[in-house]
């Protein structure tokens, strides 16, 4: 952002009583976009979020969308690479954000880990 600030955004999903093992999955997974917000030197600052409904009630399509609107919210930006300090932060009940796994020596993307980071901590990830 021009004024310094950085961010990182992106569309994600939580199962919140876990994945089913039997049944219509899509009715429980819920679907989230979210736009974190930091400061120049990488710590968080805010977090804008929207709940898109379950997995049957939405779409790719309207979370790119939102998603998109969130990041022309913030004004002129540039896409570059971040650097950014771990943090957490509760939606919905939930904990999202990039927590240190100390056991596993490596930054997971909550919920749902989805992405994980580790040493030499150059932006590399494991899925």
């Amino acid at each position: 952002m021009n004024d310094g600030r950085q961010f990182f955004g992106y569309q994600t999903f939580i199962f919140p009583d876990g994945v089913p093992i039997s049944g219509d999955w899509t009715k429980s997974r819920r679907e989230y976009v979210v736009l974190y917000i930091f400061d120049s030197d990488g710590n968080y600052l805010e977090t804008k979020h929207w709940f898109a409904g379950t997995t049957a009630e939405t779409n790719d399509a309207i979370t790119k969308d939102k998603l998109e609107a969130f990041i022309k919210e913030l004004g002129p930006t540039v896409y570059k690479d971040i650097c950014v300090k771990p943090f957490q932060t509760m939606i919905d009940g939930f904990v999202f954000g990039l927590i240190p796994d100390e056991a596993s020596r490596v930054v997971d993307l909550e919920p749902s880990s989805t992405i994980s980071f580790s040493w030499p901590w150059d932006g590399e990830y494991y899925t």
